[in-house]
């Protein structure tokens, strides 16, 4: 029987009321018809002091939105500014940390977002996009309906980058000879009138380096059954543990994606294990249990352990250590990645002939 999906958490109607009254006074701006996906805004919580950073997504006319990235998603925004991402590597998901008001086609709403809407009196303005849609995304999971928290920090930050996008229509060359991530912050406290590029505060942020992974620690009874296996000294492996993004669960009763993870012998090739965990799982968690798992799946301990970059090194160094085996982190995994794409050819089946 397929897992059951919790309701929404619970809203308080006046919150609803106000943000929707927000999201169409920011939608009757348009602000994509003037704004890119970089032209980014810094905003500072004036309770908290919280740094955000909001952005308006539809100049490329197919997503219209309103993105504000918190905690370890203003890395993720500033990386993909500054860098040039790669599309193959689905680690940078963990990264993504946000609350985005959509507008989207009535189609794709979910019953819940219908029945919020219908509860509030909403009335949409023409056709096509115009249906307000209310998400929360973390790492790992999937995009999700708001708790209270997160609908008033929607409430306090929309009607400011709603205030944002009216100077900045006014100003349009407000961002040249700005470098990409140089960023306008607003005033903690908004002025009692319409903004001025004088109120803006210029700053340059970088993205802040990234956080290691905690270590992993197995347990006492997995480590005695992983030092009874036999070992190999010429045997090495290639593991990896990343997000996969096809294959989801259910926990809590919230959607989220999966962490797949595969241990491939390096000079044959062959599958020595696989494991498949909840996105719900920290990455460095699921790594170490996934390591664990596919090394007794294995039934040999090898020399060699090689792992793709530096990412997991912190993760898997001291279980590594305690087994004796050396671990390597190395730019690609020839074996490992041959192995991936046998795997995504026999889940797609044969093809059509032509």
């Amino acid at each position: 029987m397929p897992a059951k999906l919790a309701p929404p958490p619970p809203v308080a109607p006046e919150t609803w009321r106000a943000l929707l009254a927000a999201a169409a006074e920011f939608a009757a701006l348009k602000p994509w018809a003037f704004a890119c996906d970089n032209d980014s805004v810094g905003l500072i919580d004036p309770v908290t002091g919280e740094t955000r950073i909001g952005h308006v997504l539809g100049n490329a006319g197919e997503v219209f939105a309103a993105v504000f990235y918190r905690r370890g998603g203003l890395r993720w925004i500033l990386t993909m500014f500054s860098d040039s991402p790669d599309p193959e590597n689905l680690n940078h998901l963990d990264g993504m940390d946000c609350l985005k008001l959509g507008f989207v086609p009535k189609r794709e709403l979910w019953k819940e977002d219908l029945a919020l809407l219908k509860a509030a009196g909403f009335k949409p303005v023409g056709r096509g996009p115009g249906w307000p849609q209310f998400r929360s995304t973390e790492p790992g999971w999937h995009p999700w309906h708001l708790n209270q928290a997160e609908a008033d920090q929607l409430l306090a930050d929309l009607p400011r980058l709603t205030a944002f996008c009216r100077l900045f229509a006014e100003h349009p060359n407000l961002y040249e000879g700005r470098g990409a991530t140089e960023i306008p912050f607003l005033p903690a406290a908004m002025p009692d009138r319409p903004l001025t590029p004088e109120d803006l505060d210029w700053r340059p942020l970088l993205p802040p380096p990234s956080t290691a992974l905690e270590p992993f620690q197995a347990g006492g009874a997995d480590l005695e059954r992983l030092r009874g296996l036999r070992r190999a000294p010429e045997l090495a492996y290639e593991f990896d543990c990343t997000l996969l993004p096809g294959g989801s669960f259910v926990e809590n009763g919230r959607p989220c994606f999966g962490r797949f993870s595969l241990l491939v012998e390096k000079q044959s090739g062959l599958i020595a294990g696989m494991e498949v965990a909840s996105g719900g799982l920290t990455p460095g968690e699921a790594a170490g249990r996934a390591l664990v798992k596919t090394l007794l799946m294995g039934k040999t301990l090898p020399k060699k352990l090689f792992i793709s970059g530096s990412r997991l090194q912190p993760v898997l160094q001291p279980l590594c250590n305690e087994l004796g085996i050396e671990l390597w982190p190395v730019s690609s995994l020839p074996a490992l990645q041959e192995a991936v794409e046998s795997l995504s050819e026999w889940m797609a089946g044969p093809g059509l002939a032509c």
